[in-house]
């Protein structure tokens, strides 16, 4: 029955994971042209200072790409299941529901987590080809905000989509707006290091979410 739900999932979502792909593939590349663009016109030296004194980080491009994915994982999942309330067939398998949604979830999860470990992964190496170590954990660190924001909002977004109600949809999104709000504000590297545990925190409080707005589609709500 799994494999079954995580086949059906993967048939309305191939097209989105692959251009999730795309898209983070064209930005690392991207990311990695202008770094040996700065190194051959700059050197080395004015490179290193540019990002230990002036804060610049050399995967700025990739920002906002996690809250992007999150967010298209979600309407490609979760949409398709709210229109004519086709949420109500799954819900009906012969599975408890809450087994049926921690799948659905589950499969998400595990494309994002994919997904953005495989681009920490390919950073962490390009990095460490031009420098040091403490240079390269610098920039990984200042970017985990953003991936953890992504899965995030993945949460929140599916969270957003079962909501059977519009009034309640509207509630969703303005406190999604202000929670994901919390990993885009500006600040010194390293400034998001204490944050990142109640980040985690927070990440875990929302799996819940998605769960609730299923259980209120169930009963249906108005």
């Amino acid at each position: 029955m799994i494999k079954a739900l995580f086949y059906k999932e993967w048939i309305k979502t191939n097209k989105v994971v692959w251009l999730l792909i795309f898209l983070f593939g064209g930005c690392i590349t991207y990311s990695f042209i202008r770094l040996a663009q700065m190194l051959r016109i700059y050197g080395a030296v004015e490179t290193w200072n540019s990002i230990l004194l002036k804060d610049i980080i050399m995967i700025s491009e990739i920002e906002y790409l996690p809250l992007l994915a999150g967010l298209l994982m979600a309407l490609s999942q979760y949409i398709p299941e709210m229109t004519d309330k086709r949420l109500k067939l799954t819900l009906h398998l012969p599975r408890g529901e809450n087994q049926i949604m921690l799948s659905l979830l589950a499969y998400g999860s595990t494309v994002l987590i994919s997904l953005f470990t495989a681009s920490c992964l390919i950073f962490l190496v390009g990095l460490r080809y031009y420098f040091a170590q403490e240079i390269v954990m610098l920039n990984l660190w200042a970017s985990l905000p953003w991936f953890v924001g992504g899965f995030m909002a993945y949460l929140l977004f599916s969270w957003i989509c079962l909501e059977p109600t519009w009034k309640q949809r509207t509630f969703n999104s303005l406190i999604s707006i202000t929670l994901l709000s919390l990993f885009y504000i500006d600040g010194k590297q390293g400034s998001y290091f204490p944050f990142i545990l109640y980040a985690i925190a927070l990440v875990i409080l929302c799996i819940s979410f998605p769960f609730y707005s299923a259980e209120r589609f169930k009963e249906g709500a108005q």
